[in-house]
Parts: C-alpha cells; sequence; structure tokens
C-alpha cells in the first residue's frame, strides 16, 4: 500500500467539520460589518468624486462667466461685483473680477465718464447724462482704492497668488498718484518691488522702481520758463517780446490815439457849416 494511506489519523474528519464549522461562524458574525464597511467606503469614494467633478464644474462656469463678462470690452461693474460676490473662493475669479472693476473705476475718474457708457468717434460719450461731475469722479476714485485694498487683504501671504497682490498695489499706488499721496504711492511701489524680488519676477522689480523714480518728477512744482532761459534752435530767429509801454493793458497800442471815426464826421460838418456862413464862398455864376 502507498504510504499516505497508513498516515490516515482517525477522527481527522471530524477536525476538518469544526473548522469548517469556525469559518462558518465567523462569516456569519462578521460578514454583515465588513460588507458594510466595503459599502460605506464606497458611498465615500463616490461622494467625493461627485464634489470633485461639481467642484470643477463651478470653476468652468466661474471663468466661463468672467470671460464673457469681460470679452466685449465694454464690461459692467455691476456685473463683476455679482460674480465676485457669488464665486467668492472659487480660485482667482473674485479677485480678477474686482481688480478688472478697480481698472473701470480709475478710468472712469480719468476720462470724466461713467463706466460703461458709449463713446463716440470724437471721444464723448453719446448721452450726455454719462458725463461726470468732480463728485462723481472723486467717488469712483476712492472706490477703486477700496476695491484694490480688499484683493490685498484677499491674496497677501498666498504665494500662488502674489501676482494678484502685485496688481492690487501697482492699482492702489495709481489711485495714491490721483489723490496727490506721492508718499503713499511710493510705499505701495516699494512693496511691489520687495514682493516681485522675493517671487524673482525681475520685470515686475524694473516696473516698480520705474514708477518709484516718476514719482520724484511729479512731485515737484512745474515752473513755466522765462524767455532768457529760452535756447533757440538752429535756423530759429529769436522773437522779442514787446515791450509794457507799446502795450497796453486792454491789448491797444499807440495807434488807439488815433481820433475815432464819430470825431472825423464831426469834424467834417463843422467845415461844411463853416463854408456856408463864408460870403467869399459864393460865387456867380456863369
Amino acid at each position: 500500500m502507498d504510504d499516505r494511506q497508513t498516515e490516515i489519523r482517525a477522527g481527522a474528519g471530524l477536525e476538518d467539520s469544526r473548522i469548517n464549522k469556525e469559518f462558518i461562524d465567523f462569516l456569519n458574525k462578521w460578514s454583515s460589518p465588513i460588507i458594510m464597511v466595503f459599502a460605506v467606503a464606497a458611498l465615500v469614494w463616490a461622494g467625493l468624486r461627485w464634489l470633485e467633478e461639481k467642484k470643477i464644474a463651478k470653476v468652468d462656469s466661474a471663468f466661463g462667466e468672467l470671460h464673457a463678462a469681460t470679452a466685449g470690452g465694454n464690461p459692467s461693474p455691476a456685473t463683476l461685483n455679482a460674480l465676485a460676490a457669488e464665486y467668492e473662493g472659487v480660485r482667482a475669479v473674485p479677485e480678477l473680477a474686482k481688480l478688472t472693476t478697480v481698472d473701470l473705476y480709475l478710468n472712469a475718474f480719468l476720462r470724466g465718464v461713467q463706466p460703461g457708457a458709449m463713446i463716440g468717434f470724437d471721444g464723448q460719450p453719446l448721452e450726455e447724462s454719462d458725463k461726470l461731475d468732480e463728485q462723481q469722479r472723486e467717488n469712483y476714485l476712492e472706490q477703486a482704492g477700496t476695491l484694490a485694498r480688499e484683493v490685498v487683504t484677499l491674496t497677501e501671504g498666498d504665494e500662488g497668488k502674489v501676482l494678484l497682490t502685485i496688481q492690487a498695489l501697482i492699482r492702489s499706488g495709481s489711485v495714491a498718484e490721483c489723490k496727490r499721496d506721492f508718499d503713499g504711492a511710493r510705499n505701495h511701489y516699494q512693496r511691489v518691488k520687495t514682493l516681485a524680488e522675493n517671487a524673482k519676477i525681475p520685470s515686475l522689480v524694473e516696473f516698480g522702481q520705474m514708477r518709484i523714480d516718476a514719482l520724484e518728477s511729479f512731485d515737484s512744482d512745474m515752473q513755466l520758463p522765462f524767455q532768457d532761459d529760452l535756447v533757440s534752435l538752429p535756423g530759429e530767429e529769436s522773437m522779442d517780446l514787446p515791450d509794457e509801454t507799446e502795450v497796453s493793458i486792454d491789448g491797444t497800442d499807440e495807434m488807439d490815439d488815433a481820433p475815432a471815426p464819430e470825431e472825423e464826421v464831426d469834424s467834417e460838418e463843422n467845415a461844411e457849416s463853416e463854408a456856408e456862413s463864408d460870403p467869399e464862398s459864393e460865387t456867380e455864376q456863369p
């Protein structure tokens, strides 16, 4: 006989039966919780995937609406502000919408025209009501400064949004220049240089320094040169200004001393009357 048959132990079938029974008891005890865990894990994974797809769709929708609002070249500040509020926290959409609104407000201050107004070929608004008075221009300038500061607050300290912070600081400097606050503008441009140097963006470092250098000329009072300070170009003849004695205050010269036309008429009438009264002037007719 085969040696394997001699190794058959008595009661081996009972032991196998006991092992199978323990496995069945284990399945009866833990199969439901295990299945529940797997089911919950599957539901969580499906939920996370759904949330991610929804988040991506919201980002796509936000950028799509922002592009649609600015594609026409004449965006509405109200639309941009609504987008910034609706998509708050969605990537850089709120910051970009606010920066675009700042540009619109600055342009309105400089041109004296309502944002979004239709402009004719002569550069003037088609509607007279779209022209801004001085108080309205100042209000738009204040709103531009407020929005620029909000963007700085939202993005400052975030390395992924350093460019947005720099753009907001540049606009804050422009607002300060419009207010003739040259010290404030210089501080904004200095921060632009610092952030650009840390982010290793040399072009923006140069831009910040260029704006700081330009402030030196803006800060000084401009005076018109005197005639003695003017230098004639080659071939150009210098024109002497008339003396005070030659030109009177009201712009008339010495020729104004000539008799007026009324005086000449009066002198002619007097001469005719004298000729009629003189008897020697009468001559006989042939």
